[in-house]
């Protein structure tokens, strides 16, 4: 038997880091922790839908149960 859940929040991702014209996000996790993207090299989504956030200085693999919600400056204009 095999389960495949699937994350909106994820497709809101993968739009966002694959739009012709890339804009900054935040992804901000169930925990309050909020991760900057700054350019589309620091998030990765895997095509099992994990979550890869790297900011230069490490590397955390997330999953994305713990995404709460995608924040773009447009959203909190």
């Amino acid at each position: 038997m095999k389960f495949d859940l699937k994350f909106s929040i994820i497709d809101m991702m993968r739009d966002r880091l694959h739009a012709a014209l890339f804009q900054p996000f935040v992804v901000v996790l169930h925990s309050g922790e909020r991760l900057r993207v700054k350019n589309p090299d620091v998030l990765t989504v895997t095509l099992s839908g994990w979550v890869i956030y790297d900011d230069g200085t490490k590397a955390r693999m997330l999953n994305p149960a713990l995404v709460a919600e995608i924040e773009t400056k447009s959203a909190k204009a």
